[in-house]
């Protein structure tokens, strides 16, 4: 979240009254908390490597969700890995002065950065391939079960106390997809956010840090809300 806030402000620095030394301070600060989120993150890999062995493994969920889960898994694993080879570079142990210059040539030390943001967007793309699919379940499932009452009302025009029963249990079926749809809706919002940060990683988009920065921030915000929901 600080990370691409002060990103954000290096962008608008120029337009706004900011004194020259706290103009000179922001590239520090990016880069600091850059730096410092990075070791917080060295043993994720490995999660998602047991999250992708997981799907793999599973035969009895559905398979569009199970393939966009484990191409999402699959790809933050590498993106991840990536950022372990980002912060060697950043510490001066790959390719540094005096410390593995050779390796620091390498095509893919020199490159990581890219690939991390290639990696990543394989990621989102799993994940909106997957948020989709849930939307689309969620909505067969309402659309059946409005089908089945609509049915249930023609079949039982006279049976008024069953119709009011069945409406009944229908608002208490529906009350979990909808919790459901609110959290894929969330999830979908972040992953969409992500792959425009992620794109422009890579290169494949150019957008500057004024958008790039809010859309860090929203899904920041997003990530931390979701850890602190779980956490209650």
């Amino acid at each position: 979240l600080l990370q691409y806030f002060v990103r954000f402000l290096r962008y608008w620095k120029f337009r706004s009254a900011f004194s020259p030394e706290i103009a000179q301070l922001l590239p520090f600060l990016q880069q600091a908390f850059t730096l410092l989120r990075k070791p917080l993150r060295i043993l994720k890999p490995l999660n998602h490597l047991s999250g992708f062995s997981a799907c793999v493994s599973d035969q009895l969920s559905d398979p569009l969700l199970r393939y966009g889960e484990a191409i999402k898994q699959l790809g933050l694993f590498l993106f991840l890995s990536c950022d372990i080879i980002q912060l060697g570079k950043m510490l001066g142990l790959l390719g540094g002065k005096g410390v593995n210059e050779k390796l620091g040539q390498n095509k893919l030390i020199k490159n990581i950065n890219k690939y991390a943001g290639l990696m990543w967007s394989i990621a989102l793309i799993g994940g909106i391939a997957k948020n989709i699919r849930q939307f689309q379940i969620i909505i067969s499932r309402w659309y059946f079960e409005q089908k089945k009452l609509k049915n249930n009302v023609n079949n039982n025009a006279n049976a008024n106390a069953n119709v009011n029963k069945k409406v009944d249990d229908d608002k208490k079926i529906h009350k979990l997809p909808l919790m459901s749809l609110s959290k894929i809706r969330r999830d979908f919002v972040k992953n969409i956010f992500d792959l425009v940060i992620a794109s422009n990683m890579y290169g494949t988009i150019t957008v500057s840090d004024g958008l790039i920065g809010p859309l860090g921030m929203a899904t920041s915000v997003i990530a931390i809300q979701d850890l602190w929901n779980s956490c209650r």
